[in-house]
């Protein structure tokens, strides 16, 4: 499936070799910790290894055959509709290209061609954080609920919320 150009491909098929590229995508941002690194890693090997049944979603974004973005997502447990994005991340090399923006659209759009219709996000209030926000509220993602000294004593769980 074609992606923003020629350069750039889509697929939803996760391949082994997605577990490395995952953890380098994850590690490559600077945002995050090695337990939160090793959570993403986590969810990938359980693709592989369970592959639907796992419950996870993965769309990939490739440029010359590998892997630069992805996202991970999956229906919130008790709910017919609603729908966790666990992660949205996207190499540092290949940051500010609009990559992060169409993998999302591509995203909202395999979420809603599966019957889902609300989207549910999470992100860190942490200053580091900024441009990650900002991003949601870019793509029409409303702040509903804020979690004071969730993640560590100063850094609250903000919830951003779409209708799809």
């Amino acid at each position: 499936m074609e992606f923003i150009n020629k350069e750039y491909t889509l697929r939803n098929n996760p391949k082994p070799e997605d577990i490395t590229r995952v953890r380098e995508i994850v590690t490559s941002t600077g945002f995050f910790r090695d337990d939160e690194i090793e959570i993403a890693v986590e969810l990938i090997e359980e693709r592989i290894k369970l592959g639907e049944a796992s419950g996870y979603e993965f769309l990939f974004v490739d440029h010359n055959g590998e892997a630069i973005a992805y996202s991970c997502f999956g229906l919130i447990p008790c709910s017919l509709i609603s729908y966790d994005l666990y992660w949205i991340v996207t190499h540092n090399e290949f940051r500010n290209k609009g990559i992060g923006k169409e993998l999302m659209k591509a995203t909202e759009q395999a979420i809603r061609e599966i019957g889902g219709r609300t989207i549910v996000v999470e992100t860190s209030s942490k200053v580091q954080y900024i441009p990650t926000q900002k991003f949601y509220e870019k793509t029409d993602y409303q702040l509903k609920a804020r979690f004071e000294d969730f993640y560590d004593y100063g850094d609250d769980k903000l919830v951003y919320i779409k209708t799809v």
